[in-house]
């Protein structure tokens, strides 16, 4: 420190620079991308489910029949060349039908799932944040909630309200808040002890604040790890209420629905029930081969 002879100014020494935030959060999320190309997990996971995404997006291009064109004459027809994988007992093409599931499933999955987030992601952030009577209360409520199976609340819900996508949707949502809420209050408790919650607690910056623009771009690792989780639990979810009569009806070509319809004809028409459920299986498994990748590289 230095002074100016006869004045009592002084000069101070210059300001250290200041972290640009931003572009450190940039640097962080191109360093997680490389990580993941880098990951053979999640490179095969992401390809199958790309590959079920860009089916559901194209199917009506792509399939050789109607999926809900019946054809009484065609019934129960084994895998051969007019059908690749059979007809089913109303002579629909199950290989139209398989293509044509995806767009169902990708379609309730993914906004059940992000319903769930968004709410599980704000019931994480207040109790973590908070805590005392808050953390309190809320927590009971979910433990209450968590109590019930959760399969008979889907039930419940969708007999009282109905079969329909909407109403699908939000079950699945609502199911998905408390166990998404739980993940992100654990993170939230790590980062509110942290540094950079303090100088802004310092700053005078208000609660909502900090959570928002301080706390949440910190935990994104963990909320995106949940989310692919929660994602091919929906899928399962979805098609095990239709596979039970709670989901989408005929003639939609949802998968569980097709494999619902097939039980009856197991012994003739195997193909009713593998197909629909190889697809099931291999987009389930393309989702967790996601999730686990991303899990190890956010883990690192």
């Amino acid at each position: 420190m230095a002074s100016v002879e006869g004045s009592d100014v002084q000069i101070q020494p210059p300001a250290a620079p200041v972290l640009d935030v931003r572009a450190e959060r940039r640097r962080r999320r191109r360093e997680l991308l490389r990580a993941l190309v880098r990951s053979k997990t999640f490179v095969v996971g992401a390809v199958i489910l790309a590959f079920w995404v860009l089916d559901a997006i194209f199917w009506r291009a792509i399939v050789p029949h109607d999926p809900l064109a019946v054809g009484p004459v065609d019934t129960l027809k084994a895998p051969g060349g007019a059908h690749w994988f059979g007809t089913d007992n109303l002579g629909r093409d199950v290989f139209s039908r398989v293509l044509a599931g995806a767009a169902t499933v990708l379609v309730i999955a993914p906004a059940a799932t992000a319903l769930g987030l968004v709410g599980g992601t704000a019931v994480g952030l207040v109790t973590g944040f908070y805590r005392g009577w808050v953390d309190d209360v809320v927590s009971r409520i979910v433990d209450a909630f968590l109590a019930l199976p959760l399969i008979v609340i889907a039930v419940l819900v969708l007999a009282s309200l109905g079969r329909d996508t909407r109403n699908i949707v939000l079950v699945i949502g609502i199911i998905f808040t408390p166990l998404i809420g739980r993940t992100v209050r654990s993170a939230v408790l790590v980062e509110r002890e942290r540094e950079y919650v303090a100088a802004a607690r310092l700053r005078g910056e208000r609660g909502i604040r900090i959570m928002v623009w301080e706390i949440l771009p910190n935990i994104t690792g963990p909320i995106m790890v949940e989310a692919t989780v929660r994602l091919a639990y929906a899928i399962f979810t979805a098609a095990t209420l239709s596979f039970l009569g709670l989901g989408l009806q005929d003639p939609s070509p949802d998968w569980g629905l097709q494999i619902a319809n097939g039980r009856a004809y197991m012994q003739v028409a195997w193909w009713m029930v593998i197909f629909p459920a190889a697809a099931l299986a291999t987009l389930v498994v393309g989702v967790n081969l996601v999730a686990d990748g991303l899990k190890r590289v956010v883990e690192e």
